[in-house]
């Protein structure tokens, strides 16, 4: 595997990495007041999933396309996914969405435990990098997945 080609996939795989919930979900219709639940409603829970995505977002589009280019930028990619699993981890979900919602917790720690590898891995060492990346890439197709499991319930 080629050193640019490396560079392309992991710029995509942090590009498309957030995929926002639909903003216009409609409040749970339960009836019960979130301090009764201890729970978000679903538009909360909307609401707070994107503004967390979004910050994620602005620290992935102001890298340079190369996600290990330097060590600084390593480090801001690796510590936006983990506030990124952090704060989603602090979401007290809808009941309903608790199942996606572990899903696109886990997915976003694997995402960066495989790019951290990525990032301290020998450019020479093509097939580890091969395996992070694919195990990044599965990881996030699963956490898109559970937005689109989200969004479709609504």
């Amino acid at each position: 595997m080629a050193s640019c080609p490396v560079r392309h996939r992991i710029r995509a795989l942090a590009c498309a990495l957030v995929l926002p919930l639909a903003v216009a979900a409609v409040a749970s219709g339960c009836g019960m007041d979130v301090e009764e639940s201890r729970s978000l409603s679903k538009r909360e829970y909307i609401e707070a999933s994107n503004d967390l995505q979004a910050d994620a977002a602005s620290v992935f589009g102001s890298l340079d396309g190369r996600v290990a280019a330097t060590p600084a930028q390593a480090e801001r990619y690796l510590t936006a996914l983990d506030q990124l699993a952090e704060g989603l981890d602090e979401l007290d979900p809808p009941r309903e969405w608790r199942d996606e919602h572990a899903t696109m917790v886990e997915s976003v720690r694997t995402m960066r435990q495989a790019m951290s590898i990525v990032s301290r891995a020998s450019p020479r060492n093509a097939k580890v990098i091969g395996v992070q990346l694919e195990r990044s890439s599965q990881a996030q197709r699963d956490y898109e997945q559970a937005v689109r499991d989200i969004n479709a319930s609504r």
